[in-house]
């Protein structure tokens, strides 16, 4: 009896402690899900050049970050200042770059600054 009582216990300590995971661990997909929709109102074409970047992880300063890619007349990428090479893996690529979209102007087009004002998100008109 004492045994299932402290399996209880522990179990009950497990699925307590479960719920106070770090809230930053990663990207808050309900607003990655808001500002999709925002920036796909404003200009699809910009979802399309964000999907065409952010498929794959890269650091900042680095060619393909600052080059960044242009489709069809958007075109969208990182620059970097302070610290260059930074790895950007591909959620955090995506979900900075929706806010960018979502945040920008009237069509999409912005600039948003992260990682203590290192890094600059951007999307311009190819």
């Amino acid at each position: 009896m004492l045994n299932r009582s402290l399996s209880l216990l522990l179990f009950g300590l497990i699925a307590l402690l479960s719920l106070a995971t770090p809230t930053h661990a990663g990207p808050d997909f309900w607003a990655m899900w808001n500002n999709r929709n925002r920036c796909a109102q404003k200009d699809a074409r910009v979802l399309a050049a964000i999907n065409a970047f952010c498929n794959t992880n890269f650091y900042t300063g680095g060619p393909y970050a600052s080059g960044g890619v242009a489709v069809a007349g958007v075109r969208v990428g990182v620059g970097a200042t302070c610290r260059w090479g930074t790895f950007v893996p591909q959620v955090w690529c995506e979900s900075q770059m929706l806010e960018v979209c979502a945040m920008g102007g009237g069509r999409g087009r912005g600039k948003r600054s992260y990682d203590g004002g290192c890094q600059h998100f951007w999307i311009t008109n190819a």
